[in-house]
Protein backbone atom coordinates (compact mmCIF):
# COMPACT_ATOMS: atom_id res chain seq x y z
CA UNK A 1 0.00 0.00 0.00
CA UNK A 2 1.45 3.14 -0.86
CA UNK A 3 0.21 6.61 -1.75
CA UNK A 4 -0.85 7.77 -5.40
CA UNK A 5 1.83 9.82 -7.09
CA UNK A 6 -0.56 12.23 -8.19
CA UNK A 7 -1.50 12.86 -4.52
CA UNK A 8 2.29 13.23 -3.55
CA UNK A 9 2.55 15.81 -6.51
CA UNK A 10 -0.35 18.00 -5.31
CA UNK A 11 1.16 17.98 -1.58
CA UNK A 12 4.44 19.10 -3.61
CA UNK A 13 2.90 21.58 -5.36
CA UNK A 14 0.08 23.15 -2.80
CA UNK A 15 0.65 26.48 -2.45
CA UNK A 16 0.45 25.99 1.28
CA UNK A 17 0.81 22.71 3.17
CA UNK A 18 -0.21 21.73 6.90
CA UNK A 19 1.38 17.80 7.71
CA UNK A 20 0.28 16.75 10.85
CA UNK A 21 1.28 13.53 12.13
CA UNK A 22 0.15 11.19 14.83
CA UNK A 23 3.32 9.68 16.92
CA UNK A 24 3.16 6.14 18.07
CA UNK A 25 2.37 3.43 15.43
CA UNK A 26 3.09 6.39 12.54
CA UNK A 27 6.29 7.83 13.84
CA UNK A 28 7.31 4.75 16.06
CA UNK A 29 6.80 1.52 16.57
CA UNK A 30 4.83 0.04 19.06
CA UNK A 31 6.52 -1.77 22.09
CA UNK A 32 5.98 -3.13 25.65
CA UNK A 33 8.03 -0.03 26.94
CA UNK A 34 6.36 3.24 26.75
CA UNK A 35 10.02 5.16 26.40
CA UNK A 36 11.52 2.39 24.73
CA UNK A 37 9.90 2.70 21.20
CA UNK A 38 12.13 2.79 18.22
CA UNK A 39 11.64 6.03 16.48
CA UNK A 40 12.30 6.10 12.41
CA UNK A 41 15.20 8.54 11.58
CA UNK A 42 14.28 9.06 8.02
CA UNK A 43 10.58 10.10 8.86
CA UNK A 44 12.17 12.59 11.85
CA UNK A 45 14.77 13.76 8.82
CA UNK A 46 11.59 14.11 6.04
CA UNK A 47 9.20 15.99 8.83
CA UNK A 48 12.74 18.47 9.67
CA UNK A 49 13.18 18.66 5.82
CA UNK A 50 9.89 19.93 4.99
CA UNK A 51 9.45 22.47 8.24
CA UNK A 52 12.26 24.02 6.79
CA UNK A 53 10.45 24.87 3.30
CA UNK A 54 8.44 28.05 2.81
CA UNK A 55 4.29 27.86 2.82
CA UNK A 56 4.88 24.55 4.67
CA UNK A 57 3.77 23.26 8.14
CA UNK A 58 4.48 20.83 10.40
CA UNK A 59 3.45 19.51 13.57
CA UNK A 60 3.33 16.19 15.62
CA UNK A 61 -0.04 15.38 17.08
CA UNK A 62 0.36 12.93 20.08
CA UNK A 63 -1.38 11.39 22.69
CA UNK A 64 1.79 11.14 24.79
CA UNK A 65 1.97 14.63 26.93
CA UNK A 66 4.80 16.85 25.97
CA UNK A 67 7.63 15.72 28.32
CA UNK A 68 6.85 12.40 27.76
CA UNK A 69 7.15 12.94 23.85
CA UNK A 70 10.45 15.20 24.37
CA UNK A 71 12.16 11.89 25.84
CA UNK A 72 12.22 10.01 22.32
CA UNK A 73 11.70 12.89 19.89
CA UNK A 74 14.22 15.23 18.83
CA UNK A 75 12.32 17.30 16.55
CA UNK A 76 12.97 20.77 17.05
CA UNK A 77 10.79 24.30 16.26
CA UNK A 78 9.68 25.10 13.62
CA UNK A 79 7.91 21.59 13.94
CA UNK A 80 4.82 22.78 16.44
CA UNK A 81 4.11 20.25 18.87
CA UNK A 82 0.57 18.62 20.09
CA UNK A 83 0.37 16.56 23.25
CA UNK A 84 -2.58 15.16 25.07
CA UNK A 85 -4.51 14.98 22.12
CA UNK A 86 -3.97 18.32 21.58
CA UNK A 87 -4.76 19.83 25.05
CA UNK A 88 -0.96 20.73 25.64
CA UNK A 89 -0.17 22.89 22.39
CA UNK A 90 1.17 26.25 22.94
CA UNK A 91 -1.45 27.35 20.10
CA UNK A 92 -5.11 25.74 21.12
CA UNK A 93 -4.15 24.17 24.60
CA UNK A 94 -5.70 24.06 27.83
CA UNK A 95 -4.96 24.44 31.34
CA UNK A 96 -5.81 21.78 33.99
CA UNK A 97 -8.68 23.09 36.10
CA UNK A 98 -9.48 21.95 39.92
CA UNK A 99 -12.54 20.26 38.60
CA UNK A 100 -10.50 18.42 36.44
CA UNK A 101 -8.06 17.53 38.34
CA UNK A 102 -10.73 16.02 41.09
CA UNK A 103 -11.68 13.52 38.45
CA UNK A 104 -8.42 12.82 37.75
CA UNK A 105 -7.95 11.85 41.25
CA UNK A 106 -11.41 9.84 41.57
CA UNK A 107 -10.26 7.80 37.98
CA UNK A 108 -7.07 7.01 40.25
CA UNK A 109 -9.26 5.93 43.21
CA UNK A 110 -11.72 3.56 40.44
CA UNK A 111 -8.94 1.96 38.66
CA UNK A 112 -7.13 1.09 41.41
CA UNK A 113 -9.98 -0.70 42.82
CA UNK A 114 -10.58 -2.24 39.59
CA UNK A 115 -7.15 -3.63 38.62
CA UNK A 116 -6.33 -4.53 41.93
CA UNK A 117 -3.01 -7.05 41.68
CA UNK A 118 -2.26 -6.47 38.22
CA UNK A 119 -0.71 -2.89 38.97
CA UNK A 120 1.40 -4.12 42.15
CA UNK A 121 4.78 -5.81 41.79
CA UNK A 122 8.68 -5.31 40.72
CA UNK A 123 7.20 -5.69 37.13
CA UNK A 124 3.04 -5.43 37.16
CA UNK A 125 1.20 -6.82 34.31
CA UNK A 126 -0.45 -3.55 33.92
CA UNK A 127 1.09 0.08 34.31
CA UNK A 128 -1.59 3.25 34.60
CA UNK A 129 0.82 6.51 32.97
CA UNK A 130 -0.36 9.23 34.28
CA UNK A 131 -0.45 12.53 31.68
CA UNK A 132 -1.91 15.93 32.51
CA UNK A 133 -5.47 15.64 31.30
CA UNK A 134 -5.49 11.79 31.32
CA UNK A 135 -5.01 8.52 33.18
CA UNK A 136 -3.83 5.83 30.41
CA UNK A 137 -4.12 1.82 31.51
CA UNK A 138 -1.37 0.11 29.12
CA UNK A 139 -1.40 -3.65 28.53
CA UNK A 140 1.19 -4.03 26.12
CA UNK A 141 3.58 -6.16 28.26
CA UNK A 142 1.45 -8.40 28.91
CA UNK A 143 -0.01 -8.92 25.78
CA UNK A 144 3.14 -9.63 24.58
CA UNK A 145 2.85 -13.51 25.85
CA UNK A 146 -1.16 -13.50 26.66
CA UNK A 147 -3.42 -10.86 24.68
CA UNK A 148 -6.25 -12.97 25.89
CA UNK A 149 -5.01 -11.68 30.11
CA UNK A 150 -4.56 -7.98 28.57
CA UNK A 151 -8.31 -7.79 27.40
CA UNK A 152 -9.67 -8.89 30.47
CA UNK A 153 -7.38 -5.79 32.10
CA UNK A 154 -8.82 -3.39 29.37
CA UNK A 155 -12.47 -4.69 30.25
CA UNK A 156 -12.38 -4.00 33.27
CA UNK A 157 -10.54 -0.71 33.62
CA UNK A 158 -13.37 0.41 30.37
CA UNK A 159 -15.98 -0.14 33.40
CA UNK A 160 -14.66 2.68 35.09
CA UNK A 161 -16.59 5.60 33.86
CA UNK A 162 -18.22 8.58 35.91
CA UNK A 163 -19.44 12.68 34.54
CA UNK A 164 -17.23 14.09 32.83
CA UNK A 165 -14.27 11.79 31.70
CA UNK A 166 -14.19 10.33 28.02
CA UNK A 167 -13.26 6.76 28.19
CA UNK A 168 -12.08 5.45 24.64
CA UNK A 169 -9.63 2.20 24.38
CA UNK A 170 -7.10 2.08 21.47
CA UNK A 171 -4.43 -0.69 20.84
CA UNK A 172 -3.70 -2.66 24.16
CA UNK A 173 -4.41 0.78 26.14
CA UNK A 174 -7.78 2.13 27.08
CA UNK A 175 -7.32 5.74 28.09
CA UNK A 176 -9.80 8.06 30.49
CA UNK A 177 -9.52 11.70 29.73
CA UNK A 178 -11.14 14.79 31.13
CA UNK A 179 -10.02 17.40 28.36
CA UNK A 180 -13.06 18.13 26.03
CA UNK A 181 -10.19 18.04 23.41
CA UNK A 182 -9.57 15.25 20.90
CA UNK A 183 -7.09 15.43 17.36
CA UNK A 184 -10.17 16.42 15.39
CA UNK A 185 -10.94 19.30 17.69
CA UNK A 186 -7.22 20.53 17.93
CA UNK A 187 -6.81 19.61 14.22
CA UNK A 188 -9.81 21.78 12.64
CA UNK A 189 -8.60 24.56 14.92
CA UNK A 190 -4.69 24.13 13.16
CA UNK A 191 -6.39 24.59 9.89
CA UNK A 192 -8.84 27.37 10.49
CA UNK A 193 -5.16 29.20 12.37
CA UNK A 194 -2.99 28.37 9.17
CA UNK A 195 -5.70 28.22 6.26
CA UNK A 196 -3.44 26.03 4.25
CA UNK A 197 -4.38 25.10 0.58
CA UNK A 198 -4.01 21.40 1.54
CA UNK A 199 -3.72 19.67 4.89
CA UNK A 200 -2.59 16.27 5.74
CA UNK A 201 -3.29 13.58 8.72
CA UNK A 202 -1.18 10.64 9.05
CA UNK A 203 -2.41 8.31 12.16
CA UNK A 204 -2.95 4.64 12.78
CA UNK A 205 -5.19 4.49 15.67
CA UNK A 206 -8.59 4.73 16.85
CA UNK A 207 -8.26 8.03 18.53
CA UNK A 208 -6.73 9.35 15.30
CA UNK A 209 -9.88 9.23 13.44
CA UNK A 210 -11.46 12.22 15.49
CA UNK A 211 -8.70 14.18 12.98
CA UNK A 212 -9.59 12.44 9.55
CA UNK A 213 -12.85 13.59 10.47
CA UNK A 214 -11.93 16.73 11.37
CA UNK A 215 -10.47 16.99 7.38
CA UNK A 216 -11.98 19.69 4.69
CA UNK A 217 -13.02 18.26 1.28
CA UNK A 218 -9.56 18.30 -0.64
CA UNK A 219 -7.83 17.19 2.74
CA UNK A 220 -5.46 14.13 2.93
CA UNK A 221 -6.19 11.30 5.51
CA UNK A 222 -3.60 8.57 5.32
CA UNK A 223 -4.35 5.79 7.39
CA UNK A 224 -1.42 3.60 8.49
CA UNK A 225 -1.93 0.00 8.60
CA UNK A 226 -5.28 -2.45 8.33
CA UNK A 227 -8.82 -1.20 10.11
CA UNK A 228 -11.91 0.65 9.20
CA UNK A 229 -11.32 4.51 9.00
CA UNK A 230 -12.44 7.66 7.70
CA UNK A 231 -9.15 8.34 6.35
CA UNK A 232 -9.68 8.22 2.60
CA UNK A 233 -5.37 6.60 1.86
CA UNK A 234 -3.80 4.38 3.56
CA UNK A 235 -0.35 2.81 4.22
CA UNK A 236 1.05 -0.26 5.08
CA UNK A 237 3.61 0.76 7.82
CA UNK A 238 5.95 3.05 9.47
CA UNK A 239 8.52 2.70 6.77
CA UNK A 240 5.56 2.82 4.23
CA UNK A 241 5.28 6.51 6.09
CA UNK A 242 8.76 7.53 6.14
CA UNK A 243 8.90 6.56 2.37
CA UNK A 244 5.58 9.02 1.86
CA UNK A 245 7.33 11.90 3.76
CA UNK A 246 10.72 11.99 2.19
CA UNK A 247 8.96 11.56 -1.38
CA UNK A 248 6.96 14.66 -0.37
CA UNK A 249 9.96 16.79 0.97
CA UNK A 250 11.88 16.13 -1.92
CA UNK A 251 9.47 16.55 -4.57
CA UNK A 252 8.15 19.98 -2.74
CA UNK A 253 11.73 21.18 -2.28
CA UNK A 254 12.69 20.67 -5.91
CA UNK A 255 8.87 22.79 -6.88
CA UNK A 256 9.53 25.80 -4.47
CA UNK A 257 13.35 25.63 -4.53
CA UNK A 258 15.72 27.71 -1.95
CA UNK A 259 13.96 30.97 -1.14
CA UNK A 260 15.63 34.49 -1.81
CA UNK A 261 14.61 35.95 1.57
CA UNK A 262 17.74 35.34 3.91
CA UNK A 263 15.39 34.72 6.61
CA UNK A 264 13.76 31.84 4.23
CA UNK A 265 16.55 30.91 2.80
CA UNK A 266 18.70 29.89 6.21
CA UNK A 267 15.87 27.61 7.58
CA UNK A 268 15.17 25.97 4.32
CA UNK A 269 19.25 24.86 3.97
CA UNK A 270 19.67 24.29 7.53
CA UNK A 271 16.64 22.21 7.64
CA UNK A 272 18.74 19.70 4.93
CA UNK A 273 21.53 19.59 7.45
CA UNK A 274 19.60 19.21 10.23
CA UNK A 275 17.60 16.25 8.66
CA UNK A 276 21.35 14.61 8.04
CA UNK A 277 22.36 15.84 11.37
CA UNK A 278 19.56 13.10 12.74
CA UNK A 279 20.62 10.52 10.59
CA UNK A 280 24.30 10.27 12.30
CA UNK A 281 25.03 7.08 14.06
CA UNK A 282 28.57 7.84 14.23
CA UNK A 283 30.42 11.47 14.76
CA UNK A 284 33.67 9.98 14.80
CA UNK A 285 33.44 8.54 11.09
CA UNK A 286 35.03 10.23 8.12
CA UNK A 287 34.16 12.53 6.08
CA UNK A 288 34.95 13.81 2.43
CA UNK A 289 36.86 16.79 4.13
CA UNK A 290 40.85 15.10 4.83
CA UNK A 291 40.88 14.87 8.28
CA UNK A 292 37.53 15.55 9.51
CA UNK A 293 35.21 14.04 11.69
CA UNK A 294 31.27 14.42 11.29
CA UNK A 295 31.78 16.22 14.67
CA UNK A 296 34.27 18.54 12.82
CA UNK A 297 32.25 19.34 10.56
CA UNK A 298 29.40 20.70 13.22
CA UNK A 299 32.25 22.10 15.15
CA UNK A 300 33.46 23.90 12.22
CA UNK A 301 30.52 25.88 11.15
CA UNK A 302 30.03 26.44 14.99
CA UNK A 303 33.44 27.84 15.66
CA UNK A 304 34.18 30.29 12.73
CA UNK A 305 30.87 32.11 12.41
CA UNK A 306 30.20 33.35 16.08
CA UNK A 307 33.77 34.00 16.14
CA UNK A 308 33.80 36.27 12.99
CA UNK A 309 30.07 37.91 14.63
CA UNK A 310 32.37 39.01 17.40
CA UNK A 311 33.81 41.72 14.90
CA UNK A 312 30.60 43.05 14.65
CA UNK A 313 29.72 42.97 18.53
CA UNK A 314 27.86 40.31 18.20
CA UNK A 315 27.71 37.29 20.83
CA UNK A 316 25.89 34.17 19.94
CA UNK A 317 26.64 32.71 22.97
CA UNK A 318 26.20 29.36 22.37
CA UNK A 319 26.40 26.95 25.25
CA UNK A 320 25.99 23.50 24.61
CA UNK A 321 29.66 21.52 24.78
CA UNK A 322 30.12 20.52 20.48
CA UNK A 323 32.17 17.78 21.44
CA UNK A 324 30.11 16.06 24.01
CA UNK A 325 26.57 16.78 22.28
CA UNK A 326 27.27 17.58 18.80
CA UNK A 327 23.87 17.02 17.82
CA UNK A 328 22.43 19.64 20.37
CA UNK A 329 24.98 22.25 19.73
CA UNK A 330 23.76 21.91 16.03
CA UNK A 331 20.25 23.29 17.11
CA UNK A 332 20.84 25.94 19.73
CA UNK A 333 23.45 27.39 17.04
CA UNK A 334 20.52 26.93 14.27
CA UNK A 335 17.79 28.43 16.97
CA UNK A 336 20.78 31.24 17.98
CA UNK A 337 20.88 32.00 13.67
CA UNK A 338 17.32 32.22 12.84
CA UNK A 339 16.69 34.49 15.82
CA UNK A 340 19.78 37.21 14.63
CA UNK A 341 18.52 36.89 11.14
CA UNK A 342 15.04 37.97 12.16
CA UNK A 343 16.47 40.77 14.79
CA UNK A 344 17.13 44.52 13.38
CA UNK A 345 21.13 43.48 14.96
CA UNK A 346 21.32 41.63 10.76
CA UNK A 347 21.66 45.21 9.76
CA UNK A 348 24.81 45.79 11.78
CA UNK A 349 28.24 46.70 9.69
CA UNK A 350 31.50 44.91 10.31
CA UNK A 351 34.09 47.16 10.97
CA UNK A 352 37.18 44.52 11.14
CA UNK A 353 37.85 41.15 10.53
CA UNK A 354 37.05 39.39 7.27
CA UNK A 355 33.62 40.81 6.78
CA UNK A 356 34.99 44.09 6.89
CA UNK A 357 32.37 46.78 5.46
CA UNK A 358 29.54 43.72 4.92
CA UNK A 359 26.34 43.42 7.18
CA UNK A 360 25.69 40.89 9.32
CA UNK A 361 23.01 39.40 6.77
CA UNK A 362 24.88 40.00 3.58
CA UNK A 363 28.31 38.07 5.31
CA UNK A 364 25.97 35.13 6.49
CA UNK A 365 24.25 34.90 2.65
CA UNK A 366 27.75 35.14 1.26
CA UNK A 367 29.54 32.58 3.39
CA UNK A 368 27.77 30.76 6.14
CA UNK A 369 24.83 29.77 3.86
CA UNK A 370 27.24 28.00 0.97
CA UNK A 371 29.04 26.60 4.00
CA UNK A 372 25.98 24.76 5.46
CA UNK A 373 24.92 24.05 1.86
CA UNK A 374 28.76 21.75 1.10
CA UNK A 375 28.78 20.92 4.16
CA UNK A 376 25.16 18.81 3.67
CA UNK A 377 26.89 16.59 1.49
CA UNK A 378 29.77 16.09 3.26
CA UNK A 379 28.04 15.21 6.74
CA UNK A 380 25.58 12.91 4.64
CA UNK A 381 28.77 10.92 2.89
CA UNK A 382 30.15 10.86 6.23
CA UNK A 383 27.20 8.30 7.11
CA UNK A 384 27.27 6.31 4.24
CA UNK A 385 24.79 8.19 1.74
CA UNK A 386 23.99 10.79 -0.57
CA UNK A 387 21.90 14.02 -0.40
CA UNK A 388 20.80 15.62 -3.54
CA UNK A 389 21.66 19.26 -3.24
CA UNK A 390 19.38 22.03 -5.07
CA UNK A 391 20.65 22.44 -8.19
CA UNK A 392 20.06 25.89 -9.16
CA UNK A 393 21.89 26.85 -5.66
CA UNK A 394 24.62 24.76 -6.63
CA UNK A 395 24.93 26.06 -10.06
CA UNK A 396 25.17 29.80 -8.81
CA UNK A 397 27.35 28.61 -5.88
CA UNK A 398 29.71 26.91 -8.58
CA UNK A 399 29.48 29.92 -10.48
CA UNK A 400 30.72 31.93 -7.95
CA UNK A 401 33.20 30.02 -7.39
CA UNK A 402 34.82 29.33 -11.06
CA UNK A 403 34.68 33.59 -11.48
CA UNK A 404 37.91 33.38 -8.42
CA UNK A 405 40.31 31.40 -10.65
CA UNK A 406 43.38 30.37 -8.51
CA UNK A 407 42.52 32.72 -5.82
CA UNK A 408 40.38 30.18 -4.57
CA UNK A 409 42.67 27.21 -3.95
CA UNK A 410 45.59 30.28 -2.91
CA UNK A 411 42.40 30.69 0.00
CA UNK A 412 43.81 27.27 2.00
CA UNK A 413 40.31 26.53 1.95
CA UNK A 414 39.60 24.43 -1.16
CA UNK A 415 41.76 21.28 -2.13
CA UNK A 416 42.37 20.89 -6.00
CA UNK A 417 39.41 20.32 -8.18
CA UNK A 418 38.46 17.00 -8.87
CA UNK A 419 36.71 15.39 -11.64
CA UNK A 420 33.33 14.73 -12.03
CA UNK A 421 31.64 12.12 -13.49
CA UNK A 422 29.86 11.54 -16.83
CA UNK A 423 26.16 13.28 -16.35
CA UNK A 424 27.22 14.92 -13.11
CA UNK A 425 24.21 17.07 -11.24
CA UNK A 426 24.80 20.85 -10.37
CA UNK A 427 25.59 19.32 -6.91
CA UNK A 428 28.25 16.66 -7.76
CA UNK A 429 29.75 19.23 -10.03
CA UNK A 430 29.56 21.67 -7.30
CA UNK A 431 31.39 19.18 -4.93
CA UNK A 432 34.04 18.19 -7.39
CA UNK A 433 35.34 21.60 -7.80
CA UNK A 434 35.93 22.05 -4.31
CA UNK A 435 38.17 18.79 -3.64
CA UNK A 436 35.32 16.28 -3.13
CA UNK A 437 35.69 12.97 -4.82
CA UNK A 438 32.08 12.14 -6.46
CA UNK A 439 31.59 8.55 -7.40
Amino acid sequence: MSLDPTIVRRLAEAESLLLVTDFDGTLADLTTEIYGVPVNVDSLAALTHLAGLPATHVAVLTGRHLAGLARLCPLRAPIIFAGSHGAESAEHGDCLTEEQAARLAEVDAALGAALGAALHGDHPDVHIERKPFQRVVHTARLAATDQAAADAHLDRAQQVGMPGVRVSRGKNIVEFSVSDRTKGTWLAAEIERVNPAVAVFIGDDTTDEDGFRALRPGDVGVKVGPGETAAGERVADIPAVADLLTQVAAARAVHLGIPRELPARFEALAAVFSAEVLRVNDWSAATPCAGWSARDIVDHLLTWYPANLRDAGIDLELETDIQADPAGAWFSFVDAVRALLLDARVNTTFHSGPDEGRTIGQATAAFLLPDIFMHTWDLARSQGHDVELDPAYAARNLAGLQSMGAALQESGQFGPPAPAPTGATPGQQLMAYVGRAVD
